[in-house]
């Protein structure tokens, strides 16, 4: 939340390693997509709670994961991003699916 927070009010140059030199479009994307990602962040705190019954935070969390794969087609065609948005792809495709896993292991007992 702290991130989009920061990609709302200082758009480009919020991004880690982040540049002025962008489009007004691609500003204008940018700020708006963090507004989603400023959303989800207390929908998923407040799930977690209720993790083995809650389809809200399966659907945030497949949210995040489907953003971490956007990031690996933009990596394939745009190059290495910062170190910073290298973890959160981690974070995103990697620890997202294991958290998925988990809750539908719980949901299960």
């Amino acid at each position: 939340m702290a991130s989009a927070a920061g990609e709302v009010v200082r758009g480009p140059q919020g991004v880690p390693g982040g540049s002025p030199a962008v489009i007004p479009t691609v500003d204008c994307a940018l700020r708006y997509a963090n507004v989603y990602k400023f959303a989800v962040g207390p929908v998923i705190w407040s799930q977690l709670a209720h993790v083995e019954r809650s389809p809200a935070l399966t659907f945030a969390l497949s949210t995040v994961f489907i953003g971490g794969l956007a990031r690996l087609r933009s990596w394939q065609q745009r190059g290495r991003p910062h170190p910073v948005a290298v973890a959160a792809i981690v974070l995103e495709t990697v620890g997202v699916p294991i958290v998925i896993a988990w809750q539908r292991r719980v949901s299960l007992n």
